[in-house]
Formats: C-alpha cells, structure tokens, sequence
C-alpha cells in the first residue's frame, strides 16, 4: 500500500511534536504564548488527523472510539506507517500510539489522569516520545487505520 499525502502529511505532524509534554485530556493547546503544544495519548492523533485535514475527533475520540470507528489492521506484519497501535485489556484500551515503520511507535506516554501540570509531566518524563517495537507494552490489544482519503 503506498503512502498517501494525507498518511504523510499525518506522519509528519506527529513526528513534530516529538518531546512535547503530555498533560491529560489535552488536544494540542498550547501551554502558554510561546510554549509548547500538550498532548495526551488521543489527543495527539486526533489533533494530527484534524491538521491534516481529517474530521475534527479531538472533542469526540479518545482511544475507545479510535478503536471502534478506525479500520481493523489484521496483525503487525500489516501495518503501514500511519496506522494506529492501541493497548489496554480486552475490548477496553486505554492507550494509543502511531506506528512509524520497522516496529517503531509514536505517542505522548509516560502520564496519566494525574498528569495535569508541565511539572507533572517533566517529573514522570511524560511526553510524545518514541519506542522501539511495538510490544513496548505487553498489552497489545490490536491495531487500526485512520481514515486516510488522499
């Protein structure tokens, strides 16, 4: 499957955002005038979806409905960059990362609903940061496809 500019354009927004701390609930706002944007788990991929040009999910999605409304992936070997890993117990995830390419993950990690303050984050080294394999997490629980359309 060949990368969309849409998939691209995706890719690179989240990818920009690399560092950015996390803050529960957060969608991309910005922590002050000059600060960076905060994230949390689906709030990075909704906020980059919606950049793109994507339906606008931020007030809507969180990673129960990213995994109810986004196309299945069968398994690991079909993963295309762009698409979405999501993690939790079964039927019920509670995290979401972006598969980048050769098993590496995107995401705000790190936080959670205590995670409210910059300092908060810089505490717990909550932040979009990277992972090196899928299974960072042993709680795989499957794998989605935004919907790209171009």
């Amino acid at each position: 499957m060949p990368i969309t500019s849409q998939r691209a354009a995706f890719l690179s927004c989240v990818l920009a955002q690399m560092h950015s701390p996390y803050r529960w609930g957060a969608k991309g706002q910005l922590a002050s005038k000059e600060g960076p944007r905060l994230f949390d788990c689906s709030g990075l991929v909704t906020w980059a979806l919606h950049e793109v040009g994507g339906r606008d999910w931020r007030q809507t999605h969180n990673t129960d409905r990213l995994w109810a409304e986004c196309a299945p992936v069968a398994s690991v070997a079909d993963l295309q960059p762009g698409d979405l890993v999501l993690y939790g117990k079964a039927g019920d995830p509670d995290h979401v990362m972006v598969h980048v390419g050769a098993g590496v993950v995107v995401g705000a990690s790190g936080g959670d609903s205590k995670t409210l303050t910059l300092e908060d984050a810089a505490r717990d080294d909550a932040r979009v940061k990277s992972f090196t394999r899928v299974e960072y997490r042993p709680d795989v629980l499957g794998f989605r496809r935004p919907p790209f359309v171009s």
